[in-house]
């Protein structure tokens, strides 16, 4: 069975058994669903819903695209638009029996051809000194030489808006939030506030998604917005182990352990085996240390950052990632962890948001397992900071990771608790949240989301 089919039956599954608990919860709201047509944000259909996000992503013609890229490259012909998708510098798709190019490819022309970058390719490269500053605040934190260099307290709030529609009056709104998850670099996570009190957290047995649920009613007027808000606090730590204490603690795998039994895995359809690539990385290189580094180089050196198109639009995304010759921060950790997982590594999926002060943004990376250490961190997207003249701070992310991160999820694809009824708007990762209603899936720009961080400051 091909992995789109497995997605499709995944999606199907999922949408039967959140839809089958959403109505015999709100049975009135099975006859409602027989109203007029939906607007094309409202999903009911997972199938039609991937089909639409797809065209959606890939709008632009063949003369649309070229004419976007013109404005910065005036000198550019239709034969080197079509060399450029060629070389996989631009990803273009037929929809319709027409070529289309996706939205942000005019974009990622000046990422990934070396005559428009300036020739960089490797990840980190270009690091400035406030990124490396992070890293020599974790590795000062582990020398003993700044005890606040290691953790910070955050305080944020994070709010889901559902401006009204007439497809929704008289509905409800079921609506998650990501929540920070315990970790070993996260803790004592505390709701300050929240709009509705009757709030549902699913917990790390639930899913592999933290999140915070709330219901409530759609808004019922012109120019009335539904507003789901809550301010939570926690503690985010940096951490980091050098290669000489990684090389000296390492041991034997348990492989009759559930951690190892787990991890090693493969969870079709992103995380897949990748034995020939992987033994052409490796050779014949058996320390799993040893093993990540050259994963974590081979990566960083081949697969530039770009702009993504809509993970649930991707059958497969880490041979998407080999295939296309570049991926932004969740493609290439997914293709990390299939790296690892196929050398018989343990390796999982991490990500949520990275708070580097003036970056807050969306994020996702990894971790990896060793025995006799336990699980490392790993963020493939940073790359090596080689603009510093120090190896610890060059090496940092393959085997660290900083304080400024705000982590909700442990893995991908899974349920969320309260189960869903409809196709999730990310149906990989969950970081912006979902919203829907009885009658679908409110997709972008159905809804806005908004972190506000209201407060950080370093902790002992």
């Amino acid at each position: 069975m091909n992995r789109s089919r497995i997605l499709s039956i995944a999606l199907l599954a999922l949408t039967i058994t959140g839809a089958t608990w959403w109505m015999s919860k709100n049975p009135s709201h099975a006859a409602e669903s027989k109203r007029g047509p939906l607007p094309v944000w409202l999903e009911a259909d997972s199938g039609a819903a991937i089909a639409s996000r797809t065209r959606a992503d890939f709008p632009l013609t063949f003369d649309e695209a070229l004419e976007a890229v013109r404005q910065q490259h005036p000198e550019v012909t239709e034969e080197d638009l079509r060399d450029f998708i060629t070389l996989r510098y631009m990803e273009a798709m037929v929809i319709d029996d027409t070529l289309r190019i996706h939205r942000k490819s005019p974009r990622n022309l000046n990422l990934l051809n070396p005559q428009m970058n300036g020739g960089a390719r490797r990840r980190g490269d270009r690091a400035s000194a406030a990124r490396i500053s992070y890293v020599d605040s974790v590795l000062d934190f582990k020398a003993g030489r700044n005890e606040t260099g290691g953790a910070h307290e955050v305080t944020y709030s994070f709010r889901i808006s559902v401006p009204y529609d007439e497809a929704l009056r008289g509905d409800s709104l079921r609506v998650w939030m990501p929540l920070p998850m315990a970790t070993r670099r996260q803790s004592q996570a505390e709701i300050l506030s929240a709009s509705q009190s009757d709030y549902v957290l699913s917990g790390p047995e639930k899913s592999v998604h933290s999140t915070i649920y709330f219901e409530g009613p759609a808004p019922e007027a012109e120019g009335d917005t539904a507003v789901f808000e809550y301010t939570a606090r926690f503690i985010t730590r940096g951490q980091y182990a050098s290669p000489e204490e990684i090389l000296a603690g390492i041991r034997p795998y348990d492989k009759n352990s559930e951690e190892y039994r787990r991890y090693t895995t493969f969870e079709a359809p992103h995380i897949i085996r990748l034995d020939s690539l992987a033994r052409e990385i490796v050779g014949d290189e058996t320390n799993p240390f040893r093993q990540s580094e050259m994963v974590y180089d081979y990566i960083i050196e081949r697969f530039p950052w770009a702009g993504a198109r809509e993970y649930s639009t991707i059958p497969c995304i880490p041979e998407y990632v080999v295939k296309e010759g570049h991926g932004d921060c969740g493609q290439v950790s997914l293709l990390y962890i299939s790296l690892m997982r196929t050398l018989g590594v343990p390796a999982r999926w991490e990500s949520g948001w990275m708070l580097h002060p003036g970056e807050k943004n969306l994020h996702d990376w990894a971790e990896v397992y060793f025995e006799g250490l336990g699980w490392i961190p790993v963020d493939v997207s940073f790359g090596r900071y080689t603009t510093s003249p120090s190896k610890a701070v060059q090496e940092f992310y393959s085997h660290g990771m900083d304080a400024h991160r705000f982590a909700t999820n442990r893995g991908v694809c899974g349920e969320l608790y309260p189960p869903k009824g409809f196709v999730r708007s990310e149906t990989v990762d969950f970081q912006l949240g979902e919203v829907e209603s009885s009658r679908g899936n409110l997709f972008y720009p159905a809804w806005n989301q908004h972190m506000t961080l209201i407060d950080i400051h370093p902790v002992k």
